[in-house]
Formats: structure tokens, C-alpha cells, sequence
């Protein structure tokens, strides 16, 4: 139980403790890995004797291994040849398996001879149209048990070397014994110079990739910066371990040079952008550097002296010690576990490159061989990924909350805008009521009141002659008025021949008493919107003074009704076989009849027409089906 609670508090610990933890574990199993030591069963060769064969002047004379032409300038491009002897003490294992050459590094071309015969070569000849660089990887020459001598001292090894300016030219100490004893060594140097720098790469090429397609999406710096340096950072390791590529040698060592430039600048200004720090000087001068890095690297090539681009590597790993020594200065570990996270991994990453710098551009002794750097960009590229998952993490996770909380918001402004709409609903129907209220007051009191008032005032002046058949002819000309006012109110959906047939059952006894026959042709046709409570008492209206004008005036014998479809409108016509409007002097049209069929048509939006029907006349009401739907005629 005390174990499993001592594991959970390790679990507890901040990301940047674990980073910290692991940090210091790479950086002790990076020194243990790069520690010179003893291959056994194989024996150092240190010392060889040099020739220039194409520089007589220069005498043979014997050098240490590993020798470096102008290890300052760097600027030797010509061929030298190292020649030694087995030596005599190789195990005995190496006469039967063959004799093995280890050579962890060589530049820039190189070519080997056993007793005179070419056993293994590489990049040979130099060019300087062809970029070829055999020092990017180590080499192993296999020497069969077939072609050594007796003697140990008559089997002779020639080693030619041809330089390239601003690389390293010269030869390694190498490392001579049976080639099952140089296996593992040479697998070693391969994976390490080779295998993990592709790694790296393809881990930096994709990071890089998907956090520039982030980036061309939501327009974070932070991806941006990060892509465009991973990007950078894969051209770099493809460079340090592609030994041949076509194409003119200076153009692709200059690409090489000038990445590292521009990787170290697009990684600072991420950290400074994770940071939020204002480091303006700082943020400033690397900015600059990456403008004028190039520059600097072209003069380099152009007067092919190394000791520019060291100065050059020195300042930028001075400035990414001062990015750091400000950060502690100002935050003094008021920061958050991303960036106290970042701090360790940046500084672990940074000491990488230091050590790498010293060991191979000051000549610090140490294995130049395995380079820092790799596995330390490898740690820093997870480091930053993590970073940005857990910001992209908390972004949504701020999001999600966001949402939620205007959910919330939204769902009491619709709550709010609900009772709103209720109330404004009951005001609305309150207001319609009155309306309407207003509306059935005013046509009793024109319709209904006007009537019972012409009666009253019969009685009333008659004295004890009360003329009783015009009274009950008024009071049942009121009544009648009084049920189409409330047949007005039933719901009947603009169902016009429903409504058509309300008002039948109205007018069909006057038309009897007159002996008029009704002619009804009255057919199915779609509802006519607007038709409501008020726009029935309308037509019941229209339709009411157009009979009263056909049982005063026309003199008719039959009237007929028909309704018909016709596209956009209905049509609704009343004619009958009286005297017409001709015959009747105008008097029709002049009245107040016809006008308020004009007026109440016009509030329905209602076409009305009167026509002379020879004999007889008709009026015709078109219906439109839809809004704007008007006659042109």
C-alpha cells in the first residue's frame, strides 16, 4: 500500500519535474555514449605517414591521427595520402575473417588501397559540381583473409584523402581488427549518424508540416513559428546525413549552414511567443540575425575562411544563453508548468549544442563522432508538442465552457423573448379584439341601430295609427341585418361557397316573395387568404346591396351566381335578365350602392366590375390567390 501511494505522488509530479528528470538521464546517457573508450579485440591506429602527391615541395612526414588540414580556415581542397602498416599484434581471428578498417570520419572523398589494390572508396574523385560528402558517415573497410601477406609488416594500407573548403579534410584515428569485433561498433556510428538523424527528420517534417496546416488555419503564431522551424530543421538533418545529392557543392553546403540560423531564430521567437515575455532588445536582435545570417554565411563561402561561420555559431549560442539568463532574471519561477517545462527542456537542448560546438568547431576533445544535437532536438520537438497539445487542450476545453456558458445565455434570452412574445401576443390579441369589438359596434350601429331607430321613430309618430306591416318590415329588415352581422363572425377559412351559401340561406326567401329564380353555379375553388371575420362581413355586404338592387331595381326575372378559377384569381359574378344599367339612367352608379361596393371591395384588395349584360347586368368581384396578384386592367 505505501508503494502504490509513493507511486501516486510521483505521478502528481509537474510535467517540468518529470521533463527536468529525463532531461538529466538523456544528458548522462549521452556522455556515457559518446566516452572514447576501447574496442576490445581491436587496436588503434594513431599515427600514419602523410604524402601530398599533389604538392612536392611538401616532404612525407608522419602525423597523429586524427590530422585536419587548416583546421582554422578550413579552406583545403587539395589530396593527401595517409600510409600505415597492419599492426603486428592483430588477433589471430583477423587472419581467418579478414582484416576490418573502422573509420568514423574522413573528408571529404576518399579512397582506400590494400597493398596496392583500391578496396572501397567513396565520393572519389572530388567535385565541386557534385555535392558528395563522405564524412557525414562512417566508414568500414573489409580487407578478405585472401588478400593478406604473411607478414603482418608487408601488408600495407593507403588511405587517399581529397578536402573540400569549409568542411573538415583529414583523416580519424582508426580502429584495425577482425570484422566481427568492428560490427557492433560500426552499426553503432551508422544508427546514431545516420538512422536517428532520419528519425529526427521525419519527426520534424511531419510536426512541422501539421503545425504549418494548423497554422494556415486558425493563424496561431505559435504553430506557425514552430512549423516553420521544424521545416527548417528537416532540410538541416536531411543535409547531415545524405551523402550525395546532384547539384554544385557550395550551393547545398550554404543551404546547410544557413538553416541552422534560421532554426535557432524561429525557435527562439516560439519561446518567446510561449513566453509572452517582452524581450525587445532580445526579440530585436534575433530577428536581425536571421536577416543578416545569410549574408554572413555567403561571405563565409566567399572567402572560403571557417573561422567566420565559428564566430558566427558562437554568437548564436551566446544569444540563446542570454534568452535564457533573462528568462530566469524576470520570471524567477512565476511560470506556468508549460513554460517551466520549456525552460528545462530549452536548457538541456541548449547545453547539446554547445558541447557539440566545442567538440567540433574548437577541437575540445570528445567524440566528434556522435553528435549532441540530434537526440537533444528530438527532446526539445516533444517538448513543444506537448506544449502546444495542452494549450490546444485548454483551448477547447475554454471553448467547451464558452459554449456552454452561451448556451446558458441564449437559452434565458429565448426564455426572456418568450414571455416577451407572450405578452406582446396578448396585447396583440387584446388589440385585434377591440378592433373587431369596434368594427361590430360600428355596422350595428350603421346597420342594426339605423333600422331599429326608423322603426321607433314610426311608432312613435304614428300616434294610435301605427302603420304595423312597415314596422315588422323594418324590425325584419334589422333582424336579417343582425344574423349575416353574426354569420360574419363564424370561422370560415376563406372558404368562399361556404360563405356563398350562408348568405343563400339569407336571400333566398326575398328572391321567392320577388319571383326571382336562382340560378346557383357556384363551384369548389381554393381558399382566398384575407377572407376572415371582417373581410366576410365584407363580401356579405357587396353581395347584400347587389340583391337589393336586383329586388328594387332590375325588374329581373332570374339572377345568377357562378364562381370560377382562373390562374392567380377567383371570380365571383352575379348577373341578372333585368332592365340593365343602361336603362336605368345612371342612377345605380351614381348611388350610394355601388360606392360602397367600391369601398369595401378596395379594403378587401378586391377587383369590382359592372357590367351591362344585354339584357341585364352583371358584377363581377376577382379574388387574388396571393399578394400582389392585381388585375392590370
Amino acid at each position: 500500500m505505501s508503494q502504490l501511494r509513493r507511486l501516486q505522488r510521483l505521478m502528481q509530479l509537474p510535467a517540468y519535474l518529470w521533463a527536468g528528470i529525463l532531461v538529466i538521464a538523456m544528458l548522462l546517457l549521452l556522455t556515457l555514449a559518446t566516452r572514447s573508450k576501447p574496442i576490445p579485440g581491436a587496436l588503434r591506429v594513431d599515427r600514419a605517414q602523410l604524402s601530398l602527391p599533389g604538392d612536392p615541395s611538401v616532404a612525407d612526414r608522419v602525423v597523429a591521427l586524427p590530422h585536419e588540414w587548416a583546421p582554422s580556415r578550413r579552406d583545403w581542397g587539395g589530396l593527401a595520402r595517409y600510409r600505415f602498416s597492419l599492426p603486428e599484434d592483430l588477433d589471430e581471428a583477423a587472419r581467418r575473417e579478414g582484416v576490418g578498417i573502422l573509420i568514423p570520419r574522413v573528408g571529404v572523398g576518399f579512397q582506400a588501397k590494400f597493398n596496392g589494390e583500391v578496396v572501397r572508396s567513396q565520393c572519389w574523385p572530388v567535385s565541386s559540381y557534385v555535392y558528395c560528402d563522405a564524412g557525414l558517415q562512417a566508414q568500414m573497410v573489409w580487407i578478405p583473409a585472401g588478400l593478406l601477406r604473411p607478414h603482418w609488416g608487408d601488408n600495407v594500407v593507403e588511405i587517399d584523402v581529397a578536402g573540400q573548403p569549409l568542411r573538415i579534410g583529414g583523416l580519424s584515428d582508426l580502429r584495425v581488427g577482425p570484422s566481427s569485433v568492428l560490427q557492433d561498433r560500426f552499426k553503432t556510428l551508422s544508427w546514431w549518424q545516420s538512422d536517428l538523424t532520419w528519425m529526427v527528420a521525419a519527426t520534424a517534417f511531419m510536426m512541422g508540416l501539421l503545425s504549418t496546416l494548423i497554422w494556415l488555419r486558425i493563424r496561431e503564431p505559435l504553430f506557425g513559428l514552430l512549423g516553420w522551424g521544424l521545416l527548417i530543421l528537416t532540410v538541416r538533418l536531411a543535409l547531415s546525413t545524405t551523402i550525395s545529392l546532384s547539384g554544385g557543392f557550395a550551393v547545398w553546403d550554404y543551404l546547410h549552414k544557413v538553416s541552422f540560423t534560421l532554426y535557432c531564430g524561429f525557435i527562439y521567437l516560439f519561446m518567446s511567443e510561449l513566453f509572452d515575455f517582452r524581450q525587445g532588445k532580445v526579440r530585436k536582435t534575433v530577428i536581425a540575425m536571421m536577416v543578416i545570417g545569410p549574408f554572413c554565411i555567403a561571405l563565409t563561402v566567399l572567402l572560403e575562411d571557417y573561422r567566420i561561420y565559428r564566430v558566427w555559431n558562437g554568437a548564436i549560442l551566446l544569444m540563446c544563453l542570454l534568452a535564457m539568463l533573462i528568462v530566469f532574471r524576470r520570471a524567477r519561477w512565476g511560470l506556468n508548468v508549460n513554460q517551466r517545462l520549456m525552460v528545462v527542456v530549452g536548457l538541456a537542448t541548449t547545453i547539446t549544442g554547445m558541447r557539440d560546438y566545442f567538440v567540433v568547431h574548437l577541437l575540445v576533445p570528445g567524440d566528434a563522432d556522435l553528435r549532441w544535437m540530434t537526440p537533444g532536438s528530438l527532446v526539445l520537438m516533444f517538448a513543444m508538442g506537448w506544449v502546444l497539445t495542452r494549450r490546444t487542450a485548454m483551448a477547447f476545453d475554454h471553448v467547451s465552457l464558452s459554449n456552454a456558458k452561451l448556451l446558458r445565455q441564449v437559452d434565458e434570452r429565448e426564455a426572456e423573448l418568450r414571455s416577451l412574445f407572450e405578452r406582446l401576443r396578448l396585447v396583440e390579441s387584446q388589440r385585434v379584439l377591440e378592433a373587431e369589438r369596434r368594427r361590430l359596434t360600428r355596422d350595428m350601429h350603421d346597420g342594426l341601430g339605423s333600422q331599429l331607430v326608423q322603426a321607433l321613430n314610426v311608432v312613435r309618430g304614428g300616434g294610435d295609427q301605427v302603420d304595423s306591416a312597415a314596422v315588422a318590415d323594418m324590425l325584419k329588415h334589422a333582424l336579417e341585418d343582425l344574423r349575416i352581422t353574426l354569420d360574419s363572425l363564424e370561422p370560415m377559412e376563406g372558404d368562399l361557397p361556404t360563405i356563398l351559401g350562408t348568405l343563400r340561406q339569407r336571400l333566398a326567401p326575398a328572391l321567392q316573395a320577388a319571383r326571382i329564380e336562382l340560378e346557383w353555379q357556384v363551384q369548389e375553388v381554393p381558399p382566398i387568404p384575407g377572407l376572415e371575420a371582417r373581410g366576410v362581413l365584407h363580401v356579405f355586404r357587396c353581395l347584400q346591396e347587389v340583391f337589393a338592387n336586383v329586388l328594387k331595381h332590375a325588374q329581373a326575372t332570374r339572377v345568377a351566381v357562378r364562381t370560377v378559377h382562373e390562374g392567380d384569381h377567383v371570380e365571383l359574378s352575379v348577373c341578372d335578365d333585368g332592365v340593365g344599367l343602361g336603362r336605368f339612367d345612371g342612377q345605380v352608379s351614381a348611388g350610394r350602392g355601388m360606392g360602397n361596393i367600391r369601398l369595401r371591395a378596395a379594403e378587401l384588395g378586391v377587383d369590382v366590375r359592372f357590367e351591362d349584360g344585354r339584357p341585364g347586368t352583371c358584377v363581377r368581384f376577382r379574388f387574388p390567390l396571393r399578394p400582389g396578384a392585381r388585375d392590370c386592367d
